[in-house]
């Protein structure tokens, strides 16, 4: 009897475990639903809230910056073709280089202003000098071509020479133009021809002509004359011709009129 008795609260017990195992199960599977459930349902706020962001509008496009050369109304029509993806969607990289594509535009620095607003500071071209026909020459010596029919109006020298050449006119311009300065001379034109010959013009259009050896030293060579024998006549000079390994040739505006 107390054997029979065993066996049955063995029975018993091992039920019991056995419900309880079925229960811990039951819990882990809910527990996992609960989560696989509350992960769909953040990954789907997420995405309506996303929706709902990417729909905000720009409301207010501003530009900054002393706008002097730069068409608003043609920067304005640049950049409302970006504007239909919204005020999140906006690529801003892509707003950049559009604007940049202008002329007179040297850097346009885009960005964000919450909620609704996009500013972008427009920075012009700072030109140095004229550059052959039509070109403008700015301070890191990039070339760039302002619209046809806008030509710059500006006081400016004019520099011209082969393609690629316009860093070294511009160094040149500037040393030989503190050197001219020196004895209150103007640079007006600096040219060097497709061979390397340089040629300047100054004020009262007196022309240079400085070959394609050592120019700089020509221009001093020049100066040194000029104080000792040519300053006081200097308005009757049409040219001087600095090619001579150890003169000068110095043609007057009576002589070229008669010729």
């Amino acid at each position: 009897m107390a054997a029979k008795q065993n066996r049955f609260k063995r029975s018993r017990g091992g039920e019991e475990k056995r419900r309880m195992g079925s229960r811990r199960e039951w819990g882990r599977i809910f527990n996992r639903l609960l989560l696989l459930s509350a992960a769909l349902g953040f990954v789907y706020g997420v995405e309506k809230l996303g929706e709902r962001l990417d729909g905000i509008p720009v409301e207010r496009v501003v530009f900054a910056g002393d706008l002097h050369h730069v068409n608003r109304e043609v920067l304005v029509e640049r950049v409302t073709s970006h504007l239909a993806v919204g005020y999140l969607g906006l690529d801003l990289p892509a707003i950049q280089a559009e604007l940049e594509q202008e002329p007179w535009v040297y850097r346009a620095v885009v960005e964000r202003l919450w909620p609704r607003e996009l500013k972008i500071t427009i920075v012009e071209e700072t030109p140095i000098a004229v550059w052959g026909r039509g070109g403008l020459l700015n301070h890191r010596g990039r070339i760039f071509e302002p619209e046809e029919g806008r030509a710059y109006r500006g006081d400016l020298p004019v520099l011209d020479g082969p393609e690629g050449s316009a860093l070294e006119m511009m160094r040149q311009y500037r040393l030989m133009s503190q050197l001219l300065g020196d004895e209150n001379l103007q640079l007006n034109t600096l040219e060097m021809s497709a061979r390397g010959s340089w040629t300047a013009r100054i004020e009262n259009d007196v022309e240079l002509v400085l070959g394609r050896q050592e120019p700089l030293e020509k221009l001093r060579r020049f100066l040194w004359v000029y104080r000792q024998s040519l300053a006081a006549d200097f308005a009757k000079v049409a040219r001087v011709d600095m090619r001579y390994v150890n003169g000068l040739a110095v043609a007057w505006a009576e002589q070229q009129n008669k010729g």
